[in-house]
């Protein structure tokens, strides 16, 4: 299991200065002023500044990502963070290390990557239930220990030994070296089964009867646990990971520890899918394209759209971009619901959205059934395990209640798709609609790529 010791640490770090004040000569008030002053001066101090790795939500579930934070005495602080687009690029904004119960690090005024976690949106109204502000619960000249003071997550400072893009750089080469879905080995005399949900950044272990789960964050060398996992009588807090996939305990009693590395059923690495492929539907089979989109993360597949009254395609002409996303954990391929774009931009027509609805059929035909509104319904690739000849079956992804078996091309009055903002695909211009013939996919059934 996990060490209950967090849970004490979090119950024990919190601030006391204001209590038992006959134990100390020195008054609270004075005490919680020379801990200000030590943290000030220890922040400042960092030449390359300090990683902090940040776990939003209290319990962890999306995992953590690295920030780096280099503090001045002009209460400025500058972040780099994995989270940027650009991580050569970095944000400033102003902070302040205040006495409420003792030691407060806040940051004070926005900053859109140290507050990414913590802005809500309009599908996220509580964001993701992040900080901005942290007890200072111990320093030191190269660690700082804080709690954030809604989560009580126990986060750190860790003092950098080389500049921020140096370190992201790393980190980021890690992050595309973990594709694994897991991992088995032996702890000890105890073996064990990992599970690596790298979507969501968590780690299960399974040893005996007993299962942990731990969020992790990425480092350079692989990943580090946000707890310690118990095996036996050893503990595992992180984990090697090389560029062959070979996998060692990084951290923790069980240092250097091998694990063996286990891949999902059908995992295929995202630069596997580029090519050219034959489409099938109901209405036939066509030519179709998959061309990177964001790398590592989705695909655009061309050829779908933009054909003209007589049947010809113009791949300059097509009006929108039908895209695919890339999980990294499982290997596929997805088919979900959204809204079109072309180049970055929202499509419309007359002033309406457009898009796709998937849909589970209740006919032959694909006229009626319950459209899916659920945020990432659709279908998903199935590989049929071939390297030469590789082709990939479309089955539901079971995000809806109902298996996905058809998409309906539709315009809609708002950006969000509902039932009420869904008006008819079926005016639409023939290059818009789904190979120049309908605004109904009924059950898309594969993709296999053409040799070239």
């Amino acid at each position: 299991m996990i060490y209950s010791l967090l849970a004490l640490a979090a119950f024990s770090m919190q601030s006391c200065l204001y209590e038992q004040e006959d134990l100390f000569e020195e008054s609270s008030s004075k005490r919680v002023a020379d801990m200000i002053d030590k943290t000030k001066s220890t922040l400042v101090s960092a030449e390359n500044g300090w990683l902090m790795e940040i776990y939003p939500e209290k319990t962890q579930r999306y995992g953590g990502y690295a920030f780096v934070l280099k503090f001045d005495k002009d209460m400025q602080v500058t972040i780099h963070s994995e989270l940027s687009e650009d991580i050569t690029e970095s944000e400033t904004s102003f902070y302040q290390v205040s006495s409420e119960d003792g030691p407060v690090l806040i940051f004070d005024t926005y900053n859109p990557l140290q507050h990414f976690f913590a802005t809500p949106n309009s599908s996220r109204y509580q964001a993701y239930e992040g900080e901005v502000e942290y007890v200072v619960c111990d320093v030191k000249s190269d660690l700082i220990t804080l709690r954030g003071c809604k989560t009580s997550n126990i986060m750190y400072l860790r003092k950098m030994t080389e500049d921020a893009v140096s370190y992201l750089t790393k980190l980021l080469e890690s992050d595309d070296r973990i594709v694994m879905s897991g991992f088995t080995g032996t702890v000890g005399s105890v073996d064990l089964v990992g599970e690596i949900d790298i979507d969501n950044r968590q780690v299960a272990v399974t040893a005996g009867s007993e299962t942990s789960n731990v969020a992790y964050t990425v480092v350079p060398e692989g990943i580090r646990f946000y707890a310690p996992i118990a095996v036996g009588t050893s503990d595992i807090n992180g984990l090697a990971i090389a560029d062959d996939g070979s996998i060692t305990v990084s951290e923790g009693s069980a240092k250097g520890t091998n694990f063996k590395p286990v891949y999902p059923k059908g995992f295929r690495t995202y630069d596997a899918y580029a090519g050219k492929y034959m489409f099938t539907f109901s209405t036939g089979t066509f030519p179709v394209e998959l061309v990177p989109g964001v790398e590592g993360q989705t695909y655009i597949m061309r050829g779908i759209c933009g054909y003209d009254a007589n049947g010809v395609y113009h791949r300059d002409d097509e009006p929108y971009d039908m895209i695919l996303t890339y999980s990294k954990a499982k290997g596929n391929l997805t088919l979900a619901l959204q809204n079109f774009t072309k180049d970055g931009d929202p499509v419309q027509y007359n002033g309406k959205y457009i898009g796709i609805t998937p849909l589970a059929a209740s006919n032959t035909t694909g006229t009626s059934g319950y459209l899916a509104f659920t945020e990432g319904a659709g279908m998903v690739t199935d590989w049929n395990g071939d390297e030469e000849n590789p082709a990939y079956n479309l089955v539901s992804n079971g995000v809806y209640s109902r298996p996905i078996d058809t998409y309906w091309l539709a315009q809609y009055t708002g950006p969000t798709q509902t039932s009420t903002t869904r008006s008819s695909g079926s005016s639409l211009p023939v290059e818009f609609k789904f190979f120049g013939k309908t605004h109904i996919m009924f059950q898309p059934s594969s993709l296999v790529k053409v040799k070239e």
